[in-house]
């Protein structure tokens, strides 16, 4: 047999399944444009709410000196410190700009009136980025000042940065919550995603389907194995985190530990869904690390910053559940809020679980019958 004769029957091997050529095909153009549209170090659209207290023509020509660029969106503007504190506190505002009162007769008397900027840094990245954004306008807008009335003010306008929820700006602060959705999320579905498909391949799948036991009980039993060995995994990445990275759980454990394990149960239920609907655990192992390792890294707001990604790809982001973990962890994690804040990610969880689970019994049962 020639070299020519092998590759001809591996060519006709590979057209029979079709499978495992539109993973080799596709995957790669599918990489490319995830990582092309996403992978960008860029910080813009950063949402910025502004306490005007000053309400003269100079306050509202420093607000559009801000927001008239890609660089900041003007998500509100509070009356008060507190209600930009709230907004800060949902994840709503990045950057909070507190405007003093008598900014405009300061600036016309030639002072140098003081803005106040808080930052959220629970990313460190966005923050830092967004306070030396909010520093170069201030700084453009008094030239500007400057040069129509050639008063002299060094510096025109001056900033006040105050930093919350993360004063060192160390980027492992925020990098572990994103760490350990993205470990939980990979490791629970790629586990539970051999699992039946292990069945069949062992050949006790059909003493399975012709036990008493229902397609949801089957779902169940499958998943409480591995929900306990993920429970204990996630107690050491959390010990290890706080130990070792000198991470502060400023929230409630308990409900860390609520919103966790709803989080768990449904990438397991990912996991299950993929092994009800693969004929192999070689295959099984590739959609699963595919389906969760990508989306994780690149759209859950893990690494890149959501906003700063086209709206045809924020729109995707809010079929990854990865993104509503982090926004969990970094709320109770870094800045140590409660449910009134973060039910609506913790409501999208249970939707995604309950999914999951659902459709992964739904497919046994037909397996069943």
């Amino acid at each position: 047999m020639t070299v020519a004769a092998v590759a001809k029957k591996e060519f006709r091997q590979l057209g029979r399944d079709s499978r495992t050529l539109v993973f080799l095909v596709f995957v790669p153009m599918l990489m490319l444009l995830m990582f092309g549209y996403v992978l960008s170090f860029d910080v813009k659209h950063i949402s910025l709410a502004v306490v005007d207290q000053d309400r003269t023509p100079h306050s509202r020509a420093l607000m559009q000196a801000l927001t008239n660029n890609e660089y900041f969106d003007l998500r509100a503007t509070p009356d008060d410190g507190n209600a930009a504190m709230e907004l800060l506190d949902r994840g709503e505002a990045t950057l909070a700009l507190v405007i003093p009162p008598g900014l405009g007769a300061a600036i016309a008397g030639g002072g140098a009136p003081t803005v106040q900027a808080i930052a959220d840094a629970s990313n460190a990245n966005a923050a830092q980025t967004a306070l030396a954004y909010v520093e170069a306008f201030a700084r453009m807008y008094g030239l500007t000042l400057l040069e129509r009335s050639g008063a002299v003010m060094e510096p025109p306008v001056s900033m006040l940065q105050t930093v919350l929820y993360n004063p060192e700006l160390k980027s492992d602060r925020f990098l572990v919550p994103g760490l350990i959705a993205f470990i939980l999320m990979v490791s629970c579905a790629v586990a539970t995603s051999l699992s039946v498909v292990r069945e069949r391949e062992t050949g006790t799948m059909e003493q399975v389907l012709v036990s008493p036991l229902t397609p949801g009980q089957v779902i169940l039993g499958k998943a409480l194995p591995y929900s306990v060995v993920a429970i204990a995994a996630l107690v050491l990445i959390l010990l290890t985190s706080v130990t070792v990275f000198g991470v502060e759980i400023r929230g409630s454990l308990v409900w860390l530990a609520i919103c966790s394990l709803v989080f768990i149960v449904g990438a397991q239920g990912f996991g299950l869904l993929i092994s009800t609907a693969t004929s192999s655990q070689q295959l099984a192992f590739m959609l699963s690390a595919l389906l969760t390792l990508l989306p994780t890294f690149l759209l859950s707001g893990f690494a890149f910053p959501i906003r700063a990604m086209p709206l045809a790809v924020q729109l995707i982001t809010y079929a990854v559940p990865g993104r509503y973990f982090i926004a969990l962890l970094r709320a109770i994690i870094l800045r140590g809020v409660g449910p009134e804040v973060f039910w609506p990610n913790l409501l999208a969880l249970v939707i995604f679980a309950a999914l999951m689970l659902g459709i992964s019994s739904a497919r046994l049962r037909r397996v069943r019958l």
